[in-house]
């Protein structure tokens, strides 16, 4: 039975597993961040808690990324990703505990997404790496955009099992259901892990010491610009437009008159959707004209679809531009990171993914916290406006200017690890 040239990547018994516990996991992840951010503002009615909780889920990407990006090089990736999907697991198991005994606060929540965070930065990019050495060159870029379409297509698993269950949050010991349900996902994902055969490791003979490997690795990726260009766009677009999540429910209560989570599940639903589906229509295509053109295409869309999400007053039209930042900012990370990684050697890639990261995940950490406080002072739909016309003027500029993207949008990258 042949396989469709878009899923050529599944053509891989390792892969197979790999995708399915990033995409179990990435669903654990959510269902626990989703339902505890409106748990938040339910008790405390106030957006820059919010972001407080989102603050600490995220910190540990500043925090922890380069040391999991030298243990991703320096250690077997698949045992690293199985120890870490089980410490996530082990600390949403706390949070549902506690919620069923009566006694979750904020500042036990916010430790326990730190805790989590923790273990999820260190495990991306051991699988990251994974990824690429389970896989042919041929379907590289396959199994990474697929792979890629887990980090936000997962939402879809976290919502669509809170929209099922469609139980009001807030009230009483009901979020317990739902940390419940994310560690049984993270249960899931962990058993699957454990059956890739793959064993990884990128220096098999380590030469320097952990600071001077977590130098080496900054060291390359600022002086090969080919890798340093598109981190440093990956880190305007996470800060300018990524940085949605702790301004989202507070959008939902005052702009589209939620009483409950139900639109919010819906927005980041439509969100997950389209992710999926950008990702999906990326992982078919093969010439460097046409990754160009997206590149292009999905930079500009997710410039200007937060501005359509924060000017809407309709639901309807709300999850059309949530569905349209899904699909473009989903598919324009997919890409930036497969042009990352195809210009690093394999004895790098694990620090390289964890500073590409840090870049993304501890940018957004400081700006969701900076960003619910100013929700709560200027409304979330001005937040929204503002971010994403100063993300238009940023890509513009760099599109115009910089030799390497100019060239990457007409489909003539090269880059040689």
């Amino acid at each position: 039975m042949s396989i469709p040239p878009h899923l050529a990547a599944f053509g891989s018994r390792d892969f197979r597993y790999i995708w399915g516990a990033n995409a179990l996991g990435g669903a654990s992840t959510w269902t626990f961040l989703i339902a505890s951010q409106w748990y938040v503002l339910s008790e405390s009615d106030k957006s820059v808690f919010v972001g407080l909780f989102t603050f600490a889920s995220m910190l540990p990407y500043l925090i922890v990324s380069p040391i999991g990006g030298i243990l991703a090089d320096r250690t077997e990736r698949k045992k690293l990703t199985a120890i870490t999907q089980a410490g996530i697991t082990i600390a949403i198991a706390v949070s549902a505990v506690l919620s069923f005994l009566g006694v979750l606060s904020l500042w036990q929540l916010c430790i326990l997404a730190f805790a989590a965070g923790c273990f999820r930065a260190t495990q991306e990019s051991a699988l990251v790496a994974l990824v690429t050495n389970v896989v042919p060159e041929k379907t590289l870029l396959n199994a990474i955009t697929l792979n890629a379409a887990t980090r936000h297509g997962s939402r879809v698993i976290g919502m669509g099992l809170l929209l099922m269950i469609r139980a009001p949050l807030g009230e009483g010991l009901d979020i317990t259901q739902f940390l419940i349900a994310s560690g049984l996902l993270g249960t899931i994902s962990l058993i699957l892990i454990v059956r890739v055969r793959k064993k990884s490791i990128g220096e098999s003979f380590v030469q320097t010491g952990l600071v001077r490997g977590m130098i080496n690795g900054v060291k390359f990726i600022y002086t090969k610009h080919e890798v340093g260009i598109f981190i440093i766009l990956v880190a305007f677009h996470c800060a300018l437009v990524m940085s949605f999540d702790s301004i989202l429910p507070v959008l939902t209560r005052d702009s589209l008159g939620s009483e409950d989570e139900f639109l919010l599940a819906l927005l980041v639903l439509s969100f997950g959707g389209g992710a999926a589906i950008g990702t999906f229509l990326l992982a078919g295509v093969r010439s460097e004209s046409g990754k160009g053109r997206m590149l292009l295409i999905t930079g500009l869309v997710s410039s200007i679809s937060p501005i359509g999400l924060g000017l809407s007053s309709d639901a309807s039209i709300s999850f059309i531009a949530s569905f349209l930042m899904g699909a473009s900012q989903s598919t324009f990370m997919a890409l930036t990171i497969t042009y990352v990684q195809l210009a690093t050697p394999d004895q790098y890639r694990g620090r390289v993914s964890s500073l590409y990261i840090l870049h993304a995940g501890g940018i957004m950490a400081f700006a969701n916290l900076g960003y619910g406080k100013l929700a709560d002072t200027f409304t979330a739909p001005i937040v929204l406006v503002i971010t994403g016309a100063v993300f238009l003027l940023v890509f513009s500029s760099m599109g115009v200017w910089d030799k390497v993207l100019k060239r990457t949008f007409a489909g003539n990258y090269q880059a040689v690890p």
